[in-house]
């Protein structure tokens, strides 16, 4: 029997005077919300919804900055994503929320779980870039400033980075929906580099002290992932009273689309194991 492909519909909401998108998938309470990477935008966890079995509502969201939201000037420090992510939950009247956060979508989901505690009732992490080694973050900084407009969609869908495990059918999606085409024929990134660099940077800083977390979480990390290294993993799954560690195979930094079966079968297995706490 084929699979039937989840369609999400396309919406917007103003917060902070910005214009944000999101995808929104719809389905039944509680809402799964899901946090991408920086530099990259909501279509990143296309794969993994329509992977997953489970019937909760699944709402994406392009933070500022990036995909189809608005690119302010300011505002890309870590607190202004938790700002806007609280209004965002309040004008869409969420509750009882499960929090899904990729890279430094995954540290918002940490900051955010541990801040409104009553709100976030379980929590997926997924690669996130506690005290990001400097290197790292130099060396993503300079791709952000210098790898943004490319000559065609060939050479702009063979740049995309942490892209070495994906499938063709994942480059083929996440290009089409991550450059847009410039009048002078050259293919540029979707999100603000000024902006997301200064969200690169904030990764170096260390949280461990803000961390808070009262709900069931499983933390993801990928097997030959260098971002989240496994020290890294236990300090924080060490930090929760009930808290799940998994290494997915053959996985590089971006889960979601390097092993989108295998992580959309560990939120699934999570979330069922634990419903009890979130009710």
């Amino acid at each position: 029997m084929e699979k039937t492909i989840k369609t999400p519909e396309s919406k917007r909401i103003t917060i902070d005077n910005l214009s944000i998108h999101y995808l929104d998938w719809g389905g039944e309470d509680p809402p799964i919300i899901l946090l991408h990477p920086n530099r990259t935008n909501s279509r990143v966890w296309d794969f993994v919804v329509n992977e997953s079995c489970l019937k909760n509502r699944f709402i994406a969201w392009d933070a500022r900055g990036h995909g189809l939201s608005d690119y302010p000037e300011d505002g890309y420090l870590i607190s202004n994503y938790l700002e806007d992510l609280e209004i965002f939950c309040n004008k869409l009247s969420l509750k009882n929320i499960i929090l899904v956060g990729a890279a430094t979508g995954g540290n918002i989901a940490i900051l955010f779980a541990s801040k409104f505690q009553n709100l976030v009732k379980a929590l997926v992490v997924a690669d996130p870039g506690l005290s990001l080694d400097k290197k790292i973050s130099n060396k993503v900084q300079m791709e952000i400033m210098n790898s943004f407009q490319f000559e065609s969609m060939e050479v702009a869908r063979n740049s995309m980075p942490f892209s070495e495990l994906w499938s063709d059918e994942m480059k083929d999606h996440y290009s089409k929906y991550s450059f847009e085409l410039l009048e002078n024929n050259q293919y540029q990134w979707l999100y603000y580099p000024p902006g997301v660099k200064i969200t690169e940077s904030e990764l170096e800083r260390e949280i461990w002290d803000q961390i808070a977390i009262k709900c069931p979480t499983l933390i993801l990390r990928g097997e030959r992932s260098d971002v989240f290294p496994e020290i890294n993993s236990k300090k924080l799954s060490d930090m929760i009273d009930i808290s799940h560690e998994k290494t997915i195979s053959d996985c590089n930094h971006r889960l979601s689309q390097d092993q989108p079966r295998k992580m959309a079968y560990e939120i699934d297995l999570f979330i069922k194991k634990y419903y009890q706490f979130m009710e």
